[in-house]
């Protein structure tokens, strides 16, 4: 009965949080326009004038004034059969978004680990100019600002780099998070957001594979001149 019961005991610790465990790409999710319409994302349709969109009991809510409904954008915004979130700030010429805040619709805390920038760029449709200001803001209790983070730039859509951004413990057990911008942000995009589930393994950068490989060549010269150099048996 103690072994029982103690395997019992593991299994719910090993994969109860894999229930919990959501990765939001934006396709299959619930979009609610300022109408009042609700639609399913479904990678071929982009919906815009959204006020918030749910997915895995996870809500995005555009903050901003409606009127424009180029503002507030999900689904299959770039035409590529990809579906993602994307706003135009009310800094520029093409929207009136403030913010984007996310929180679980229970209200319950969670952890985000890892997201996708598809454009964070200061003109419209096209690559960023380095000058872009647009922070993620970790609200631990929901509502005020505990850790705030500067997000790379990024080109318009699908172009590059997509920065993927990993997160650390300042991100977890928080109830909210949030996008703000700052100064010269004009389109913002966003996919493939982590929450409660380790991000994906990040790509070894190029010089850490050089110097993988200059350590292999090492070890294999090394190696032929040891080879080279022991005596030879008659």
């Amino acid at each position: 009965m103690k072994i029982i019961s103690t395997y019992a005991l593991l299994a719910t610790v090993s994969f109860s949080p894999l229930t919990h465990a959501t990765l939001i790409d934006f396709t299959g999710g619930t979009v609610t326009q300022f109408s009042g319409a609700t639609s399913t994302t479904n990678t071929t349709t982009n919906y815009d004038d959204v006020d918030f969109y749910e997915e895995d009991g996870v809500r995005f809510d555009f903050i901003g004034p409606s009127g424009n409904p180029f503002s507030y954008n999900v689904g299959d915004y770039y035409g590529a059969g990809n579906d993602v979130i994307h706003g135009h700030w009310t800094n520029g010429i093409f929207g009136d978004m403030e913010s984007i805040l996310v929180n679980k619709i229970d209200n319950t805390a969670f952890d985000l680990n890892y997201f996708k920038i598809t454009s964070n760029t200061d003109c419209g449709g096209c690559a960023a100019s380095g000058l872009e200001e647009v922070y993620i803001n970790a609200l631990a209790d929901g509502v005020n600002i505990s850790f705030s983070m500067l997000l790379p730039s990024d080109d318009w859509g699908f172009a590059g780099p997509n920065s993927g951004i990993f997160l650390g413990s300042e991100f977890d057990n928080i109830l909210a998070f949030s996008f703000t911008y700052g100064s010269a942000a004009v389109g913002f995009g966003l996919d493939e957001f982590f929450i409660d589930e380790q991000g994906p393994s990040p790509v070894p950068v190029p010089a850490a594979i050089w110097l993988f490989g200059s350590g292999l060549i090492t070890l294999f010269g090394m190696r032929r001149k040891a080879l080279k150099n022991s005596p030879t048996l008659s």
